[in-house]
């Protein structure tokens, strides 16, 4: 288990991972994103959870394909416990129409990261959402 000392890197590090990730979505830079990927990622949302860097990589390429939308991640909260990470925080997907208007659309993420022996972060599970309002009853 690494020591505290270097959990303010950490989370720099991991910060700056969910920036590299904005930035290569929205520039359609698939090698940028796939940089902070092992060889399998679980993605909870999917039929199929489990895909191989190749098949995260073909996800990605895919979804970038459709286009008409960019994102923005903001991470919330990072915990780290050991050589795990634990990332929670939010994704705006900003689409614009061919009419000029523009929809904001609000997710909030969770990531599970592992510590790689030379220092740097791969994420291998994650999952996303939709925000959904809630009111306590009185």
């Amino acid at each position: 288990m690494q020591s505290t000392k270097s959990e303010p890197e950490d989370v720099a590090k991991l910060r700056h991972m969910a920036s590299e990730f904005a930035e290569g979505f929205n520039t359609g830079d698939v090698d940028r994103i796939m940089r902070f990927y092992g060889d399998t990622y679980v993605d909870i949302n999917l039929r199929n959870p489990v895909q191989s860097h190749q098949e995260r990589r073909e996800y990605y390429l895919q979804v970038i394909r459709k286009g008409g939308f960019r994102v923005r991640v903001h991470p919330d909260e990072i915990l780290i416990r050991g050589d795990f990470a634990f990332i929670r925080g939010s994704i705006e997907l900003l689409r614009a129409s061919a009419a000029g208007d523009s929809g904001r659309t609000e997710l909030r993420y969770l990531e599970i990261a592992r510590r790689q022996q030379d220092g740097s972060w791969q994420v291998m599970w994650g999952m996303d959402g939709s925000v959904q309002e809630y009111t306590p009853s009185p």
